[in-house]
C-alpha cells in the first residue's frame, strides 16, 4: 500500500458486496438495512440487518431472487451497499484475531476487538471490521478495513 492511501471508501460510496440470506433464509432487497455477515472469495458479506443496532448501511443494488428460496448463509448474488461512514485501513493489534463485522477500538499499535470485560466502553468503538487485509494486497496483508462510526 502506497504511504498515505488509507480510504478504501469515501462516506456515501457504494461498497462492493455479495448479498446473503440471513438465519432465516431471508435476502435483504434494495433499500433494506444491512449488516456484515462475514467475507468470502475476496468480498464482504451482508444480510439483512437482525439486530438494532448493526446495521452498516442500506442495499443499494440488490440480486435478482424473485421465488428463489436460500438458507441460511446461500449467496444470492452480488449487490452494493452504501457507507455509513467511511472504510479506512488500520493496523491490525490484534494479530489476526478480527473478522468482518466484529467492533473494534483504536489503540497507539492499530485496532483491536472492542472487549466490554477488559474495560472497554462503548464511546471507544471506533467502529466494524468490514474486511480483513490478506484479500486485498500484500501491502494490506497486516491491516483490517474498519469503516468508521466516528
Amino acid at each position: 500500500m502506497v504511504q498515505g492511501d488509507l480510504r478504501l471508501y469515501d462516506p456515501g460510496q457504494s461498497l462492493d458486496v455479495d448479498v446473503i440470506a440471513d438465519p432465516d433464509g431471508n435476502v435483504a432487497g434494495r433499500s433494506d438495512p444491512v449488516e456484515i455477515a462475514g467475507e468470502a472469495n475476496g468480498r464482504t458479506q451482508v444480510q439483512l440487518s437482525t439486530s438494532d443496532g448493526d446495521a452498516i448501511g442500506t442495499l443499494e443494488r440488490a440480486p435478482d431472487v424473485d421465488d428463489m428460496d436460500y438458507a441460511a448463509g446461500d449467496v444470492a448474488g452480488t449487490g452494493s451497499a452504501l457507507a455509513q461512514g467511511p472504510v479506512d485501513w488500520y493496523e491490525d493489534a490484534s494479530g489476526g484475531a478480527v473478522a468482518p463485522g466484529d467492533l473494534v477500538v483504536l489503540t497507539d499499535t492499530g485496532v483491536r476487538a472492542y472487549d466490554s470485560a477488559g474495560g472497554d466502553t462503548p464511546e471507544m468503538i471506533l467502529g466494524r471490521v468490514f474486511a480483513t487485509g490478506t484479500r486485498a494486497s500484500a501491502e494490506t496483508a497486516n491491516k483490517v478495513a474498519v469503516l468508521r462510526h466516528k
